[in-house]
C-alpha cells in the first residue's frame, strides 16, 4: 500500500521557534521566558488565520514539556506531541465544545496530575466560540490553575473574548507574513521538493496567499500538482497565474508601465488580456493602484518595502525613468478609481476611463516645468524667441512699472518726502506714495508671499524713504504675518527689488483716530458700493418687479457669480 501524500502545509509545518516565518516578536519574547523561566499560566496567540498561532501553541507545549528542555534534538514527549499522542497535552476544539459541560469537564480533569509530562497542557483552539457561560465556567480555573496546568489559547477574534478573559492571560498578537518573508520560505520548500518555480511564479503565489503562511503552502501544492512533471522546465509566472486563477503581475506592471509613457492604446490592450484571462476587475482595480503605489515608495529611499529582491529592482529602475511627480498623480487617480470601479455597474468601462484619465491628465514634470512648456509652444507659435518663464517675467514686468512709478514720483518731487499729515495727524493721501505702495504689495505678491501681501493691504504706508518702508496697522492682529523673521525677510527682498536697495519693513500703530484707508478697506468699501448698485439694479429690473408682483416677497440680495 502506498505511503499517503502529506501536503506541504503539514509536511513543512514548523517544528521548533526558529521555524516560524515572520513572527520573531513573539517568538523573542516566547524563548526569553522560558530561559529565565517567568513563564505564565496561560497564553492567548491571537491573530489571521494560517499565520503560526496553534503551531506556536504546540511548539511551546513541546519546549515546556521536553525533558532537556527548549532544544531542537527529538525526545520521546516531543514526537509525541508533535503526532498528537501526548496524553498530557490535549487539543480541543472550541467550536464543537463550547458547551459549560465541555469546561466542566475540562475542570475535573486538570485536578489530577500528569501522567508522565512536567506539565498537562490544554491548547483550545478558536477559543472565543465559547458560549458566555463556558467563559463563566472557565473563569475561576484560568486564573488560579493548579501548578501543573497551562492553557494555550488560540484565536482568530479577540474582540469576541470577554475583559475578564482577557485580563487573565499572556496576550501575544500574531502578524500578516511579510510577502518578501514568504517568497524565501517558498523558495526552500521549491528547493527541498526539486522543483524549479521562478521567483516571479512564487511572487504570485505569496501575494494570493495575503500574508497567510498555510494558504500559500496549500497553493504552491497546488501549482506543483497543476505544472510540475517529470522532466519538466521551470515554472513561470504565466503558467502559475493559469494554474490558480490568479492574475498575472506581468499584465499589471504592463497597464501601468503604458499609462506612464502615455500610451492608451497599450493600457486599454492590457485590459483586454485582463478580461480575457477571467481576471475580476475590482481585485484589477486594487493591483494596478499597489503597483503604482510600489513605484511611488521605490522613489523614496528612507522607506523599506516587504517584496522580493527581483520585484524591488524592477520597481526601482521603473521609478528612475519617470518624474516623482507623475508617479505620485498616476497613484492617486488609480486609487480613486478603486472605489469607481467597486460601485459602477459596468466595471470594465469604470476601469478604462480612469486609465485614460491617468494617461492624459497625469503630469509629466514639475508646475515650473509646465508653465515654461506653455511659454515656449506659445512663443514658437507666435514666431516670437523663447520667453522666460511666466513667474520670473511677470515679477520683472511688475519691478519695471514699479519702478517706472518711482520715476514719475521723482519727477514730481523728492522720492523719500513724506506725505503731508492729515488733519488727524495721520498721513494724507499722497498720490505718488500710494503708486509705489501699490507697486510694494505688487511685487510681494509676484514673490508668492500672498498672505503677507494680503497683511500689508490692511496697512496703511506711513513712510516709504531709502531704506525704510514704515507701514501703519489699527490692529497688531492684522500684522500677524509680517512678525517672523521669514516672512519679514521675503518682503524685504521684494521691496528691495522695487526700490533697488536694501529696505528695512517697520510696522508702527496707527492711530485711532486716523481717516486714511487701506488698500483692504478701500476694495471692501468698493464692493459695497457695487453690491448697492446691484440691488438696486434689480430692484428696478422690470422683469423682476413683475415676479415680486405675482410671487410676493421682497429682493435682498443681488450676487455677481463673476465676482464670487
Amino acid at each position: 500500500m502506498p505511503t499517503p501524500y502529506l501536503v506541504l502545509a503539514r509536511k513543512y509545518r514548523p517544528q521548533r521557534f526558529s521555524d516560524l516565518t515572520g513572527q520573531e516578536h513573539v517568538v523573542r519574547t516566547l524563548t526569553n521566558a522560558l530561559q529565565s523561566g517567568r513563564v505564565a499560566h496561560a497564553f492567548l496567540f491571537t491573530g489571521p488565520r494560517g499565520c503560526g498561532k496553534t503551531t506556536t501553541a504546540r511548539i511551546l507545549a513541546r519546549a515546556l514539556n521536553c525533558e532537556k528542555g527548549p532544544t531542537a534534538e527529538q525526545c520521546g514527549p516531543c514526537v509525541d506531541i508533535a503526532q498528537g499522542n501526548d496524553v498530557d497535552v490535549q487539543e480541543i476544539d472550541a467550536a464543537s465544545n463550547n458547551g459549560v459541560d465541555d469546561v466542566r469537564s475540562l475542570r475535573e480533569a486538570a485536578k489530577y496530575l500528569p501522567a508522565r509530562d512536567r506539565y498537562k497542557i490544554y491548547i483550545v483552539d478558536e477559543v472565543h466560540m465559547l458560549s458566555g457561560p463556558a467563559f463563566n465556567a472557565l473563569l475561576k480555573t484560568l486564573e488560579e490553575p493548579p501548578g501543573h496546568i497551562k492553557f494555550l489559547l488560540a484565536t482568530t477574534d479577540p474582540q469576541k473574548l470577554p475583559a475578564t478573559i482577557l485580563s487573565r492571560v499572556q496576550r501575544h498578537n500574531f502578524q500578516l507574513v511579510p510577502l518578501g518573508k514568504i517568497v524565501t520560505r517558498l523558495r526552500e520548500i521549491a528547493q527541498a521538493e526539486g522543483v524549479a518555480v521562478s521567483d516571479a511564479a512564487l511572487a504570485l503565489v505569496g501575494r494570493q496567499a495575503e500574508g497567510s503562511m498555510r494558504d500559500a503552502l496549500s497553493l504552491l501544492d497546488q501549482l506543483f500538482a497543476a505544472t510540475h512533471a517529470p522532466g519538466a522546465g521551470e515554472i513561470g509566472e504565466e503558467e502559475a497565474a493559469q494554474a490558480l486563477g490568479a492574475l498575472d503581475r506581468g499584465i499589471v506592471a504592463g497597464i501601468v508601465a503604458a499609462v506612464l509613457r502615455r500610451d492608451a492604446g497599450a493600457a486599454l490592450q492590457g485590459i483586454v488580456r485582463a478580461y480575457e484571462s477571467g481576471a475580476d476587475f475590482k481585485r484589477l482595480a486594487d493591483e494596478l493602484a499597489a503597483h503604482a503605489r510600489n513605484l511611488v515608495l521605490a522613489t523614496l529611499p528612507e522607506v523599506r518595502q516587504e517584496l522580493p529582491d527581483h520585484e524591488l529592482r524592477g520597481l526601482a529602475e521603473t521609478a528612475r525613468a519617470h518624474d516623482p511627480a507623475q508617479l505620485a498623480r498616476v497613484f492617486e487617480l488609480l486609487q480613486d478609481a478603486e472605489e469607481d470601479v467597486a460601485q459602477a455597474a459596468t466595471p470594465r468601462h469604470a476601469l478604462e476611463v480612469a486609465l485614460l484619465r491617468a494617461v492624459h491628465l497625469a503630469p509629466s514634470g514639475s508646475l515650473p516645468e509646465l508653465v515654461e512648456k506653455v511659454d515656449r509652444a506659445v512663443a514658437k507659435l507666435a514666431g516670437e524667441r523663447v520667453a522666460a518663464p511666466a513667474g520670473a517675467r511677470l515679477q520683472r514686468e511688475i519691478v519695471s512699472s514699479a519702478r517706472t512709478a518711482m520715476a514719475e514720483a521723482e519727477q514730481n518731487g523728492s522720492p523719500s518726502a513724506v506725505a503731508e499729515p492729515g488733519p488727524n495727524g495721520a498721513p494724507g493721501a499722497d498720490a505718488s506714495q500710494e503708486n509705489r505702495w501699490r507697486a510694494l504689495i505688487s511685487a510681494v505678491r509676484a514673490a508668492r508671499k500672498m498672505s503677507q501681501a494680503a497683511a500689508l493691504e490692511k496697512g496703511v504706508p506711513l513712510r516709504i524713504v531709502a531704506g525704510t518702508v514704515a507701514v501703519g496697522f489699527r490692529s497688531p492682529n492684522d500684522a500677524l504675518a509680517l512678525e517672523d523673521a521669514d516672512s519679514r525677510r521675503g518682503v524685504e527682498a521684494a521691496f528691495a527689488e522695487v526700490l533697488g536697495s536694501a529696505v528695512k519693513l517697520v510696522i508702527e500703530k496707527l492711530p485711532a483716530e486716523s481717516a486714511v484707508e487701506s488698500l483692504a478697506e478701500e476694495k471692501e468699501r468698493a464692493r459695497g458700493e457695487r453690491k448697492g448698485r446691484r440691488l438696486q439694479q434689480g430692484r428696478e429690473h422690470p422683469a423682476v418687479r413683475a415676479a415680486v408682483e405675482v410671487l410676493g416677497g421682497e429682493i435682498e440680495d443681488v450676487r455677481d457669480l463673476g465676482e464670487e
